[in-house]
């Protein structure tokens, strides 16, 4: 069975580019800024976690593995991301993130 490839797999579409959908404030996200934005909440979250001697997260991470959400489906992302949602805003608006993703239209300056 040949394997099917994408726009994406030639290089022809960035997955930067593909919006997945849009947040609660309505920023279109793409897959990529939907992963780094999951990927600020759990380290966030491993942050605090570790303040309160708390390591079964990274405890199980390294023990039985994470996928990663650059390796998710954009519809995977989504819906991890709307469960999260609450979460990365609260971090976005307390100045609370790990880091500051650039890519990210809610760090766009208008």
């Amino acid at each position: 069975m040949q394997e099917q490839l994408t726009a994406i797999d030639d290089g022809f579409v960035s997955e930067k580019d593909i919006v997945v959908g849009k947040d609660s404030r309505g920023f279109e996200c793409s897959s990529s800024v939907l992963a780094e934005r999951l990927t600020q909440v759990e380290i966030a979250m491993i942050l605090e976690d570790h303040n309160s001697r708390d390591y079964s997260v990274i405890a199980e991470y390294l023990g039985t593995g994470f996928r990663g959400y650059h390796n998710m489906s954009p519809g995977e992302l989504y819906s991890q991301f709307k469960e999260q949602e609450e979460t990365f805003w609260r971090l976005f608006d307390d100045g609370e993130l790990p880091y500051s993703e650039e890519d990210d239209p809610a760090n766009q300056k208008s």
